[in-house]
């Protein structure tokens, strides 16, 4: 069964979707989304950065002070309470406002923040990888080129990434696969199948 990814700009055609979704089974990034949260849904606290370790982010102690000086101020619910292939593009441009402002805090950047963040809204906030999203999913020339690791703080840029891959979501080429991976992954959100799906493409085209 085949998924197109790319948020109509770059239409990859990738074969063989549930046999990616399973083979992510494998995957140590498993151990990240089986993590259930136990700290407010809310509210950022410092031990929410804990989990963030289990798919490589960089946390450090400018992170952790970050979240002690900072997330108080920060009002989770404010977020829109519904899943990322149902929101308006007015609803998805205050998700990337608050992705942007946690990404602009010392020792953050997108890819930090969105893995915070998920964890709080598993239905909304999919995964900004430095690599994997910005440095391939998004870029036109890759794989050709590899992707880059470079941190991401621009809202305009988070936005970006953030309606790409709704419009895969909600892709009307892409409504039979969405529902075969839910059959595979029933506990699964859809950007949570959306990262499965493209995290193995992306490692089996581009090994660490």
């Amino acid at each position: 069964m085949e998924i197109v990814l790319g948020g109509g700009v770059i239409d990859r055609h990738l074969e063989g979707a549930v046999a990616l979704l399973r083979a992510y089974r494998e995957d140590e990034g498993t151990r990240y989304l089986n993590q259930v949260p136990i700290t407010p849904p809310d509210r950022l606290v410092p031990e929410d950065l804990a989990v963030t370790i289990l798919i490589n982010s960089r946390v450090t102690w400018r992170a952790y002070k970050s979240v002690q000086d900072l997330a108080p101020a920060l009002d989770l619910g404010v977020l829109p309470a519904t899943p990322l292939e149902g929101t308006s593009a007015a609803q998805r441009a205050l998700v990337a406002d608050v992705v942007a402002q946690v990404a602009h805090w010392p020792g953050f950047a997108a890819s930090v923040a969105s893995k915070v963040l998920h964890k709080k809204r598993a239905a909304l906030v999919p995964l900004l990888d430095n690599s994997a999203i910005f440095g391939a999913y998004m870029n036109p020339v890759w794989p050709a080129v590899h992707s880059s690791a470079d941190s991401v703080k621009d809202i305009g840029r988070i936005r970006e990434a953030l309606d790409s891959i709704w419009f895969d979501l909600t892709r009307p080429e892409n409504t039979q696969v969405w529902s075969a991976l839910s059959a595979q992954e029933p506990t699964r959100t859809r950007i949570e199948l959306f990262d499965m799906v493209w995290w193995s493409h992306f490692r089996g085209v581009e090994p660490r």
